[in-house]
């Protein structure tokens, strides 16, 4: 019963994120990624409104220095094919850039996730050389939706613009909680596979003192809120044989008695065994990258 009462649970989120409107202002951070590492972080704004179902129109911001910011006109509609929204930056409305520098619109590939209760927009953000057509600059996109009352006391970076009160509730209450901070991925083990099966089996490391962790796999969640023991976690995955690169993410939802939280974790593929120690904490997930290798290449 309890088992048909969490599988129930997690159709209604599932199903509650796919219906979500994105219609609102949603800031957060635009960063690049080099070995599980985020750097070159900027502030990302985006104001979208809703023109048809799934479809979407809107204006962004951008900030990283007092040097270099823009605004933009945005574009967004579901995709439900890939479970994704897809965002296009069409044109800088603004932009000011050092000299020596170059400027070039992205396209976003987000999802949604409920991380410890906070929706979040989350995905990669592209931009393309303009000469070759081939990637020019890969970025991660995290973006949270605000409230009526952050808005009222957001100012756009760079610009110094504000919402309008029409587009604002009242001034937050003493007790209002703020937003939890954006994570960052730290690459804590790197490992080719040449099959698409692999197994993870997860205890907590050294003395149980009741850490519980969240599991990602490609962005996907595949472990909620499970708390690690003496007894195995097992997560069973199967990786997507059409990209190269596979990423595991440990999201740590507290850190049990003794912090950090850590775990021990055993990685069977179809010829070989690790071992390993994972760390995550409340602002860094740990991350596991796989490469699909073909047998033969």
């Amino acid at each position: 019963m309890k088992i048909i009462l969490l599988t129930c649970c997690g159709l209604l989120l599932f199903a509650t994120l796919r219906a979500q409107n994105l219609e609102g202002i949603w800031k957060g951070y635009a960063a690049a990624e080099s070995q599980g590492w985020f750097y070159g972080t900027g502030s990302y704004i985006m104001d979208i409104k809703q023109t048809a179902a799934g479809k979407y129109t809107g204006t962004a911001w951008f900030y990283e220095t007092p040097q270099l910011y823009g605004e933009l006109t945005v574009t967004g509609q579901r995709n439900d094919s890939a479970d994704n929204w897809r965002f296009e930056e069409i044109k800088f409305n603004q932009l000011t850039i050092p000299k020596n520098h170059s400027a070039r619109l992205a396209v976003m590939s987000l999802k949604l996730f409920d991380i410890d209760g906070e929706i979040v927009l989350q995905g990669s953000m592209i931009s393309y050389s303009k000469y070759t057509g081939k990637v020019h600059t890969k970025r991660v996109l995290r973006l949270s939706k605000l409230s009526g009352a952050a808005i009222a006391a957001l100012e756009i970076p760079g610009s110094g613009k504000r919402f309008p009160p029409s587009e604002a509730t009242p001034p937050p209450k003493p007790d209002t909680v703020p937003l939890v901070p954006a994570r960052r991925n730290r690459l804590q083990g790197s490992y080719d596979i040449s099959s698409p099966g692999i197994d993870i089996s997860l205890y907590d490391y050294g003395t149980v003192d009741h850490d519980t962790v969240t599991v990602f796999f490609n962005g996907a969640k595949v472990a909620d809120r499970q708390e690690l023991t003496g007894s195995p976690l097992r997560i069973h995955l199967t990786a997507d044989t059409t990209q190269e690169y596979q990423e595991l993410v440990l999201h740590a939802n507290n850190l049990g008695d003794i912090p950090p939280n850590t775990s021990k974790m055993i990685i069977l593929t179809s010829d070989k065994r690790y071992e390993l120690k994972v760390t995550s904490s409340e602002t860094e997930n740990a991350m596991i990258r796989f490469r699909y290798v073909q047998k033969g290449k």
